[in-house]
């Protein structure tokens, strides 16, 4: 079983552009982050469970994937 938690994720600060790590259970948890830039707070926000619904999907296709392996 694929685990996405500690996967890495850059995104940019809405304030000042620059690009910050995350780990996927951040995203998925919907913590708080500072910005290494400029130090403000950026509210992660997982709109409508698009981390648990992309979660689910790549384990799918990962399962898909071993099914077609074994044949």
């Amino acid at each position: 079983m694929i685990n996405l938690d500690n996967e890495t994720i850059e995104f940019p600060c809405p304030r000042c552009g620059f690009y910050n790590a995350i780990v996927f259970k951040q995203a998925r948890l919907r913590d708080v982050v500072i910005c290494r830039g400029c130090k403000s707070n950026i509210q992660l926000d997982d709109q409508m469970n698009e981390c648990r619904k992309a979660e689910r999907a790549i384990r799918k296709a990962m399962q898909e994937l071993e099914k077609t392996l074994k044949i």
